[in-house]
């Protein structure tokens, strides 16, 4: 116990400082401050990949996920719905003049059924599967020598893989402060990274 008037160290069990006479039996003991755990802290897993590498990584699986869409499409037979939507974007024609019916609705499901494909399937299934499989890597991240684990540097699971997918739509809808704070935290972590627990890490 410190005594309120010098300031030195006093024995708690007397009533007044042994050094100035105060009275200290009414002081109440100084409190301990605890410091917030900062949630960036944490054993070092490993050389965390930087904002650089993973953008050469996701062009190089950019440009498969559209080979592989452009695929699936013609799979399914969807080739008219991306199609439609050339003509709506590049030619601006109105919409009921694209089928012989003339029903918006007989364009419009070939178009959400293509943009599904394209843009939310093909690219799911090559994220989550990818990252979540032995390798748990992408094409473009192995040309990188990158990896995705969970925080404690283990394979992650389908379900995790699929929760930083999806996370990735929020990343952009914030005009891509998402991927921006890759450069910016200090385990190199994407909003999306963050929200499914995940790192992305150079491999040995």
């Amino acid at each position: 116990m410190f005594c309120p008037k010098c300031g030195k160290e006093t024995d708690a069990s007397g009533q007044f400082c042994q050094w100035c006479g105060a009275p200290i039996d009414n002081v109440a003991p100084a409190p301990v401050v605890v410091a917030a755990p900062d949630p960036d802290e944490g054993p070092e897993i490993g050389i965390y990949a930087g904002l650089g590498r993973r953008f050469v990584a996701f062009i190089v699986d950019f440009i498969l996920i559209v080979l592989f869409g452009i695929i699936a499409v013609a799979f399914f037979n969807q080739e008219n719905g991306i199609m439609y939507l050339i003509y709506i974007v590049v030619d601006h024609a109105p919409i009921s003049s694209l089928t012989e019916t003339g029903a918006p609705i007989a364009a419009i499901g070939p178009i959400v059924a293509a943009v599904g494909i394209l843009v939310v399937v093909v690219p799911w299934l090559y994220y989550a599967g990818f990252e979540s499989s032995r390798g748990q890597a992408t094409p473009g991240k192995v040309l990188m020598s990158l990896q995705v684990t969970d925080v404690e540097g283990n394979r992650i699971t389908f379900a995790r893989a699929t929760l930083r997918f999806f996370g990735k739509f929020i990343s952009t809808l914030i005009i891509f402060i998402g991927f921006l704070m890759i450069g910016l935290t200090k385990k190199r972590q994407g909003l999306h990274d963050k929200i499914a627990g995940c790192l992305v890490l150079l491999q040995d």
